[in-house]
């Protein structure tokens, strides 16, 4: 049987990202936190009850060390071939020098948005490889793209290795019949502006998306096997102007938007 592996999958991009696959009659295993375990039932429940599909919930901690040799394993016990692999899961910590910041948190960040990404999308690579089959979707931040301002360093520098790190894949991909796709994601009605520290997003408001057409640009892009994808015009003006502005002016922007932690 094969399915989507949606890591994330309990909120926002990855709760629209699996209805999407099971809309096409694709079975799902989605994942997420052990603190999102209802939630990612009921996901899992209202994906079967309406598309009848197989939706397998896996609730663990994607930020440890080894998450990700580990939940290829859970999921081998289905016994599911997985030809999708969607690595949304990822966290933000914004608002905050790096001086300023937690260095667990920080540790856990990376962990969660650099490690164990490269290692689902190493394991699954080489099985697609194999089977001459498989779509890989990760999702990247427009902030891969806008020079370093701080203010939340290691977040930008953790998308800007994952714009780096897809696009090395999908090259190394060519030709096997494995696609390997990023989303660029600008400011998104989601969860993780409230756990990454962000407050005041109505400076941003002419760029704001909601995530189901989000989700369904970077459904369609893997689908079509593009390499990357940047929904929104205004998110695309975002990533023309930031190179023409001063680090500070983007600093002073960015800074607008955080809640005070102090």
């Amino acid at each position: 049987m094969t399915a989507a592996l949606i890591t994330g999958a309990s909120t926002g991009l990855g709760r629209e990202l699996a209805n999407l696959f099971a809309a096409d009659g694709i079975d799902v295993v989605v994942v997420s936190s052990e603190r999102s375990a209802a939630q990612l039932a009921a996901v899992a429940e209202e994906l079967r009850t309406r598309h009848d599909v197989r939706a397998h919930p896996i609730t663990m901690d994607l930020a440890q060390p080894g998450a990700g040799a580990e939940l290829v394993a859970r999921v081998d016990e289905l016994g599911v071939d997985i030809q999708y692999l969607v690595n949304n899961a990822g966290f933000g910590i914004l608002g905050l020098k790096i001086q300023e910041s937690d260095p667990v948190a920080v540790s856990k960040m990376v962990q969660l948005n650099v490690v164990t990404l490269t290692d689902l999308t190493t394991l699954y690579a080489a099985r697609m490889v194999m089977a001459g089959r498989g779509a890989i979707l990760n999702i990247s931040s427009i902030a891969a793209y806008v020079i370093p301002h701080g203010l939340e360093a290691g977040y930008s520098a953790s998308k800007a290795y994952v714009r780096s790190f897809s696009e090395a894949v999908a090259s190394d991909l060519h030709g096997t019949g494995v696609t390997c796709t990023h989303l660029a994601a600008g400011p998104t009605r989601t969860e993780f502006a409230q756990t990454a520290g962000v407050g005041d997003w109505s400076r941003l408001n002419r760029f704001i998306m909601d995530p189901a057409p989000v989700a369904a640009a970077g459904y369609a892009a893997m689908r079509a096997g593009r390499v990357m994808v940047m929904p929104g015009l205004g998110n695309k003006v975002m990533r023309a102007a930031a190179p023409l502005s001063p680090s500070r002016r983007l600093k002073a922007l960015v800074s607008g938007c955080f809640v005070a932690r102090r």
